[in-house]
């Protein structure tokens, strides 16, 4: 049977340490908003930045590598892996035409959790979206009755014409959400918006819509529109750079140069501690910092078995394998240790690759992953 952990946390791992003793590299904590944090690692100058730097990774979702150092005595540092473990995103699809259709194969993809709503029954059937986690049948004016979305939410508007789309715009907008996309023409985009701004929305109500949806690739058919908007979601979560068909002010970017926690890197997590309660021989591998092009950022993972079955990636090719050499090393010694994978110009050559880029890697047997994560369970 597989394990399903609680999936709003942060995993704090010590991956170094100077002018300490005891050695406590690989001694983990987690923290989590219902429960306090369980460690007595000797040092009480730890405690209150590293419960700064956990709600902070808990609000923000992203992963950070930090340097904490004894107030008193400067010489002393512990270097402080904080992995959040966050729920997935989720996607909401409101209409269940042929856009939503493969939308919903996308986003499921994507490791979002995929709900699709229409108010026609035939269209939120199993056979119509297998993907999708739950299919509501349900009068469009009636979405407060079974959605609760929140930040962690993308909401798309597809339905089936320019009532609904206003229905459905009116309620989403009432949420803190992640994601809004509207469908239509550039033509239906000013009339709605024109029509925001009668109805007394503000500016800034309208400019957080995603409308026209998606970005612009010259998509005509349902498929390439939901790449189209799919790409867009990544654009979003991600802080990238490719421009939308969005009209109005221009939206902000908020890059992130380290990965977001998604449902595949905690499926990942979940591996690890199942390997760990059954006595698998097992090591986890973390990206902690990566320079120049890679294919992978900080907080990738990747888990080796002493088979040397792999779940998750790092980014593939030769650091990859270097990397799981490493952790069956780790395996075999019981002791975590930091490998640094430099792919210069001529190991990306080899690989067929146009750049290169370095990155550290933290590879831990899974056993404290395990004790510290099923005791929270």
């Amino acid at each position: 049977m597989g394990i399903t952990l609680k999936q709003n946390m942060v995993i704090a791992t010590v991956v170094g340490q100077q002018d300490i003793v005891p050695y406590v590299v690989g001694k983990k904590t987690v923290f989590s908003p219902d429960q306090a944090a369980e460690y007595d690692w000797g040092f009480t100058w730890l405690k209150e930045p590293l419960e700064e730097l956990a709600a902070r990774s808990l609000a923000t979702g992203e992963f950070r590598l930090c340097s904490i150092k004894n107030p008193l005595q400067k010489e002393q540092e512990l270097t402080v892996m904080v992995d959040p473990c966050l729920p997935p995103h989720e996607l909401i699809i409101l209409g269940g035409g042929h856009v939503a259709k493969s939308l919903g194969d996308l986003g499921k993809l994507l490791g979002y959790v995929i709900t699709v709503v229409d108010d026609r029954e035939d269209f939120v059937t199993e056979q119509r979206f297998p993907q999708a986690d739950r299919r509501i049948y349900c009068s469009f004016d009636d979405l407060a009755l079974h959605l609760s979305p929140g930040p962690r939410t993308s909401v798309v508007i597809v339905t089936r014409g320019h009532k609904h789309d206003w229905n459905c715009l009116q309620q989403m907008l009432k949420y803190p959400l992640q994601y809004l996309g509207v469908i239509g023409s550039r033509r239906k985009v000013a009339l709605l918006r024109e029509k925001m701004l009668a109805e007394g929305y503000a500016e800034a109500e309208c400019n957080r819509i995603y409308m026209p949806i998606g970005i612009d690739i010259g998509a005509q058919t349902p498929e390439e529109i939901a790449i189209s908007i799919a790409a867009e979601l990544i654009k979003v979560r991600r802080g990238g750079q490719a421009a939308s068909l969005k009209m109005g002010a221009d939206e902000p970017v908020t890059a992130c140069a380290a990965e977001i926690s998604s449902a595949g890197e905690m499926n990942v997590i979940e591996k690890a501690v199942e390997a760990a309660e059954q006595g698998i021989p097992a090591a986890l591998a973390t990206i902690i910092a990566s320079q120049g092009s890679t294919p992978r950022k900080a907080g990738s993972r990747m888990l080796v078995l002493n088979d040397g079955a792999i779940y998750g990636t790092i980014g593939g090719g030769i650091g990859e394998a270097q990397i799981g050499k490493e952790a069956l090393r780790v395996i075999a010694s019981g002791l975590p240790e930091i490998t640094t994978v430099a792919m210069n110009a001529e190991n990306a050559a080899m690989e067929g690759m146009v750049c290169g880029g370095t990155i550290d890697v933290f590879i831990e047997p899974v056993d404290e992953l395990g004790r510290v994560l099923v005791r929270r369970t």
